[in-house]
């Protein structure tokens, strides 16, 4: 029985390493999450996403930004009248922190 927890407490960790963390923020000000620090961990057929959004003559001034775990996610760059849309999808634990640079289209 002892062989059998250890075995289940094993099998546990290795999930648990193996499982992607991403960072979760439904809202950034400042360049701070307004909620505080939190994650999620990605399902098999998630991935982590950052948005990001700006004015095109402002790159400095982040207007607004949100991040978490996605099913769908694409590398884009819109353009709305003057602002900048920008999405970032990634796949290593907490690749979309806000703090990290964008990667450009």
């Amino acid at each position: 029985m002892e062989n059998l927890l250890k075995l289940c407490l094993f099998l546990l960790c290795f999930e648990t390493a193996l499982t992607l963390q991403c960072v979760l923020c439904k809202s950034y000000k400042n360049r701070k999450c307004v909620d505080g620090n939190q994650t999620c961990t990605a399902q098999p057929d998630e991935i982590c996403i950052i948005r990001r959004t700006w004015y095109a003559s402002d790159y400095e001034n982040l207007q607004s930004a949100e991040s978490g775990c996605n099913k769908s996610c694409e590398l884009d760059e819109k353009f709305s009248g003057d602002l900048i849309i920008h999405t970032q999808c990634c796949d290593d634990d907490f690749c979309n922190d806000i703090n990290l640079p964008i990667m450009m289209t």
